[in-house]
């Protein structure tokens, strides 16, 4: 009885595995409408939408104010609350949350970082991250880190992270910095 029920559940496990990814594949982000984009602007109108959240304090911590790059600032926005919200969901309850977001140039580019005080991340984890379907929550459909990754990249940009078992993550976002040099080559 319980290898029939294990096969069975196994089975249904693979079949909403292969119905969020056909569901991934044929989901599409919607065109991007890039334009010149203050990133610091875009991180605190996001930062609104967690003015009530207990036991978590966000701190935004910019080095430099007006970091423009050139991008879809809705789909930025859409980027940083998933990584927000990961961040706020990494933190154990009964624990007191820290997330702190900062922002520098990092050579032709602006870093900007979500350093929360959760859970960290397993190794054994860590490299499937950014796949499809993945994840370590037990509710959604594993596709937020993979959207993110999409959105930044679409933009020229890069994401990374550095974790610690217990102690918490970082993720780090990299956008090329806005250079109006050229920007009648934008298209």
């Amino acid at each position: 009885f319980l290898d029939k029920y294990s096969r069975t559940l196994i089975e249904q496990i693979d079949d909403l595995s292969s119905i969020a990814s056909e569901f991934s594949n044929f989901a599409k982000m919607p065109k991007a409408t890039q334009t010149t984009v203050n990133l610091a602007d875009t991180i605190r109108s996001t930062l609104n939408l967690f003015s009530n959240i207990e036991r978590v304090e966000i701190l935004f911590l910019p080095v430099l104010e007006n970091a423009i790059v050139y991008a879809d600032k809705e789909q930025l926005s859409r980027a940083f609350l998933n990584l927000i919200k990961n961040a706020i969901q990494s933190i154990p309850e009964g624990q007191d949350g820290i997330v702190r977001i900062g922002m520098e140039t990092y050579g032709k580019s602006v870093r900007v970082s979500f350093e929360d005080n959760g859970k960290g991340i397993p190794e054994d984890v860590e490299s499937k991250l950014f796949t499809h379907s993945f994840t370590t929550k037990s509710a959604g459909m594993g596709l937020g880190l993979i959207i993110t990754k999409n959105i930044i990249e679409s933009f020229q940009g890069n994401i990374t992270f550095k974790t610690k078992v217990n102690e918490g993550t970082t993720f780090f976002v990299d956008l090329p910095l806005y250079d109006t040099d050229t920007q009648d080559d934008i298209s």
